[in-house]
């Protein structure tokens, strides 16, 4: 059985042409920048896409081969990206450097699955971002990005073996 590596996810459609916004982690992007194929988890699986073109201006932007619509694009939405070791760069092959991200206190919960007390699995952390107030968890809710702030007030538990964070949340978060 082969092997995958989580490096990320879609994000919404972009345009109409079948483009996809995608986030993925930045010790991965380089390797999505030059990678002939993708991974989608889709049902349970790990189905294969070839990449057409990746692009990185403000955002990360891919097209995938036989995706030519903002419908079919759409259906990709909100999917774990997975690349085989074997498309990964090997460190001399590598160009782009990036900044140390370690400076968050709770960057390194990116990956994990937010529970709610009273709702349950709310979903998995796309990346935690920095506030001038706080830091915010990004998660795909319901095919929606939702800022879940993380703050010691909220976290009940962070379990760091089964990767859930265990919130207590304000009533109405989900819908702000």
């Amino acid at each position: 059985m082969e092997k995958y590596i989580s490096i990320g996810f879609t994000k919404k459609e972009h345009r109409l042409k079948g483009e996809l916004k995608v986030l993925v982690e930045d010790e991965y992007l380089e390797d999505l920048l030059k990678t002939p194929v993708i991974f989608l988890s889709i049902k349970g699986r790990h189905l294969p896409y070839f990449v057409e073109e990746a692009k990185l201006d403000n955002e990360l932007i891919i097209k995938l081969e036989d995706i030519d619509s903002k419908e079919a694009a759409h259906l990709l939405s909100s999917k774990e990206i997975f690349l085989q070791p074997a498309n990964l760069l090997k460190e001399e092959e590598r160009e782009l450097e990036f900044e140390d991200q370690s400076n968050l206190l709770f960057g390194y919960l990116a990956g994990f699955t937010i529970v709610d007390l009273e709702l349950g699995e709310l979903g998995r952390i796309i990346e935690v971002i920095e506030f001038p107030q706080q830091e915010m968890a990004v998660i795909s809710h319901n095919k929606n990005e939702i800022f879940i702030p993380i703050n010691e007030n909220l976290i009940e538990k962070i379990d760091k073996e089964k990767q859930y964070i265990y919130m207590n949340l304000p009533e109405g978060i989900l819908d702000i």
